[in-house]
């Protein structure tokens, strides 16, 4: 990799026009006043569009310093692109560079609203159509596999360990890690959203059932969720808080429903490589967080297709211009309660089996 391609500028390197610019288009206003146009977006999504705006001002910096006192909108032409895809390709990542300029023409969309970018998305739409592509292997993996590894993975954890005074800190990970794919196959959150989940306060008992409630704040589309969690699954969550949860390190510090050996809930990475560690071992291929929402889609289309929109619920996903806050909520309770009785029947037909 070129020396030239480690020169991401910082935001704090940033000329002072684009640092201003991008604050502006976070801005949150009240609601008398117009907030800024990047004032919704999920804070990943910040991050990919300000990584990539950093590398193409890494890019001017060692090429055309004298570009970076001219305004944003006034640096970027034709020529530059070509250039920088130039530039980039020497690092060998030719494979991301569409998906970097994509990202790149986000932020200038922030930094500068008003200008037609609609040129650039033409030359990124020619470039990724003219990138080799690897084959990738597709696994098929549906909730009901998954949702059996998971009950798997609980149930050799209890038998490893005995009894509540032998459970150590590895059969308390294990069933930690149980439980998460057991409760994704069931409710297929994304990772962020799985990450904030807290006891007591986005899980909550009602009646003998668990529920998860979801604010719109911690969702990506901004909608609140609403789910129930299975009678299966409230035993074994129970067994969780009740025995496997303070075995470990610092999990009594914090209310996260997942504990790490941090003292502190596990982030969306953690997560993420835990699952994919899991089902590796498992299936022989990792899972990723983002497969367990395909596999209920595949797992309903093979089970229910007259019925398979309503997986649309369950994945906290709307395919109308405009859903009512009140349906939507109701709907994600039915998808869940539909998807986890599917998924049992197909469980206990395979152990009568």
């Amino acid at each position: 990799m070129p020396r030239g391609y480690k020169m991401m500028l910082s935001f704090e390197n940033w000329p002072a026009e684009d640092r201003r610019r991008w604050e502006v288009a976070f801005k949150i206003s009240d609601q008398f006043d117009d907030s800024g146009c990047g004032a919704r977006l999920a804070p990943a999504t910040r991050r990919a569009r300000r990584e990539a705006y950093g590398r193409f001002l890494g890019f001017l910096s060692a090429t055309h310093p004298n570009r970076l006192t001219a305004p944003p909108e006034a640096r970027i032409e034709r020529r530059i692109v070509a250039e920088y895809i130039m530039w980039r390709r020497k690092s060998g990542a030719e494979r991301s560079l569409a998906a970097d300029l994509g990202l790149l023409r986000s932020a200038l969309k922030l930094i500068s609203p008003d200008t037609d970018w609609s040129w650039l998305l033409i030359i990124i739409k020619r470039l990724a159509a003219t990138t080799p592509r690897e084959p990738g292997k597709y696994h098929l993996v549906t909730s009901d596999q998954l949702y059996l590894l998971g009950i798997e993975l609980m149930d050799r954890t209890v038998a490893d360990a005995g009894s509540a005074a032998c459970i150590r800190r590895a059969h308390a990970f294990q069933y930690r890690d149980g439980l998460l794919i057991a409760l994704l196959a069931l409710i297929p959150l994304r990772s962020r959203t799985l990450a904030a989940l807290r006891i007591g306060q986005h899980l909550a008992r009602i009646g003998d059932l668990w529920m998860l409630d979801i604010p719109a704040a911690d969702t990506k589309n901004r909608r609140p969720l609403d789910f129930p969690i299975s009678r299966e699954i409230t035993t074994r969550l129970d067994v969780y808080l009740e025995q496997f949860r303070s075995r470990i390190p610092g999990a009594a510090k914090h209310t996260g429903l997942w504990a790490s050996h941090k003292s502190r809930p596990m982030c969306p990475d953690g997560i993420y490589r835990a699952v994919c560690k899991r089902t590796k071992r498992a299936f022989g291929f990792p899972v990723n967080l983002h497969r367990f929402r395909h596999a209920a889609a595949s797992f309903w289309s093979i089970h229910d297709p007259a019925n398979v929109r309503g997986v649309k619920d369950v994945l906290g996903q709307a395919s109308f211009a405009t859903t009512e806050k009140h349906y939507i909520m109701a709907q994600s309770r039915i998808a869940g309660r539909a998807l986890a009785h599917a998924i049992d029947g197909v469980r206990k037909s395979a152990l009568g089996s």
